[in-house]
């Protein structure tokens, strides 16, 4: 069990490692360009990184499921908590998210794309859709818990 938790918090390193480096190279691009930057530029890479900060806090909560799994404690109350947790910064992030739709219209009325603005409506849906997913799994989790808790007051 611990062999599988060490590749998953590699991989959890690696995810946290390339979020960080999308970040500071937005903000590099950002502020070396020699151009005039629109402001809608300022407001989607202020965006970018509040869903980079949030997407970190979410990669330590699932560090913290990580340490439940290898003390086999991953069916209880502490993991709940941490499930909400998790599905209330994937709610931020979908939130978020939104304020980066001006940028999609602006490129799409400047290059005269609107297909751009539906792939900006496709980045808008993605963390909803994975809101939704979380919150299907910690309802999955509440209800082994509950199971759980059944099975040891019967014993």
């Amino acid at each position: 069990m611990i062999k599988k938790t060490i590749v998953l918090r590699l991989t959890l390193l690696i995810i946290a490692a390339i979020m960080l480096l999308f970040g500071v190279l937005m903000g590099i691009q950002l502020f070396t360009s020699e151009q005039e930057v629109l402001l809608v530029i300022y407001i989607a890479v202020g965006i970018v990184w509040i869903d980079v900060i949030l997407g970190l806090m979410i990669v330590f909560s699932l560090n913290r499921l990580l340490k439940l799994i290898d003390t086999n404690e991953i069916f209880s109350v502490q993991t709940l908590k941490i499930m909400k947790h998790i599905q209330r910064l994937t709610l931020a992030i979908a939130v978020a998210t939104i304020g980066i739709m001006p940028f999609f219209f602006t490129v799409g009325q400047l290059d005269d794309a609107p297909g751009f603005v539906l792939i900006g409506a496709g980045f808008v849906f993605i963390p909803f859709s994975i809101y939704v997913l979380v919150a299907v799994l910690r309802e999955i989790l509440s209800k082994a818990v509950s199971i759980k808790e059944e099975n040891e007051l019967t014993i």
